[in-house]
């Protein structure tokens, strides 16, 4: 009888210590079954943006990525700083939707086609900003002095493009750049003073 208790006792023991493994483990799985599924939520696979809506954001967080191409850029605190003295409406819709952000301005730039002031001017991307152009492929009178049919934009179009070695065209302290046709600069020193030379 003895012998029996002790076997039943050892059964009850191995019994809860069973039981309360496999409510361990149970609990185990549970927490690991959730940590998968709160991280397969956060870490699901990327999103498609609309383009229109990539467009939006890049014109109001942060200035575009930079091409290795140092200028003199206007330094600002406010957007209102980025606007010619006096300009009726700037910030404001585009032509003057100039924008300061981590204290440079940013230009202005277009959404669509219908913005542009100019007829038959497009809404196109230049070294990453949506800029009015004027095409001009097979129509270099299309252009008006000093800009010529030498630019191109970011999708290939040519557009009319003032190079700053066109005559009447001057860098002041900055370098005029051949490859590019801009004016470039070496350090901050080659800028007024409310500019400083970045990417």
């Amino acid at each position: 009888m003895a012998v029996m208790r002790k076997h039943l006792g050892l059964a009850w023991i191995l019994g809860a210590w069973v039981a309360c493994g496999c409510a361990a483990a149970d609990d185990a799985a549970d927490e690991a079954a959730a940590t998968s599924s709160s991280s397969s939520e956060t870490t699901g696979p990327p999103v498609t943006t609309n383009p229109t809506t990539l467009a939006d954001e890049s014109s109001s967080t942060g200035p575009p990525p930079g091409d290795g191409v140092l200028e003199c850029t206007e330094t600002c605190t406010v957007p209102l700083d980025c606007c010619l003295p006096g300009t009726v409406g700037c910030p404001g819709a585009y032509p003057y939707n100039v924008d300061c952000r981590d204290g440079f301005c940013v230009p202005a730039h277009c959404l669509a086609d219908d913005e542009c002031p100019n007829a038959g001017d497009l809404c196109r991307e230049v070294r990453g900003v949506p800029t009015c152009v004027t095409p001009c492929e097979g129509e270099p009178d299309a252009c008006t002095a000093p800009a010529a049919c030498v630019g191109t934009s970011d999708d290939g179009l040519e557009v009319c493009f003032e190079r700053c070695d066109a005559p009447g065209v001057f860098c002041g302290n900055q370098t005029c750049d051949a490859a590019t046709g801009l004016c470039v600069c070496e350090s901050s020193g080659d800028c007024p003073s409310n500019e400083e030379c970045v990417d």
